[in-house]
């Protein structure tokens, strides 16, 4: 009963959340770098916002040090 409807995002609205376009949303998805979309019907896609929050609280908080690349 206590169920709240997942909220569907248009690749519009994903690209501003990642502050970015739909085309280079599309390229990170292709390339594996970002979860692919809900299909609804042949030409309408949305994305779970709950995907896409999560996908962004996984990004890494720093960018690596020089040090820390010799390491890799």
């Amino acid at each position: 009963m206590g169920e709240t409807l997942e909220q569907l995002l248009t690749a519009q609205e994903v690209a501003d959340k990642l502050r970015t376009t739909p085309s280079n949303l599309y390229r990170k998805i292709k390339a594996g770098k970002f979860p692919a979309p809900i299909q609804l019907s042949i030409r309408c896609v949305r994305w779970k916002e709950s995907d896409v929050v999560q996908w962004l609280n996984n990004l890494p908080t720093s960018v690596p040090s020089e040090a820390d690349l010799e390491l890799a």
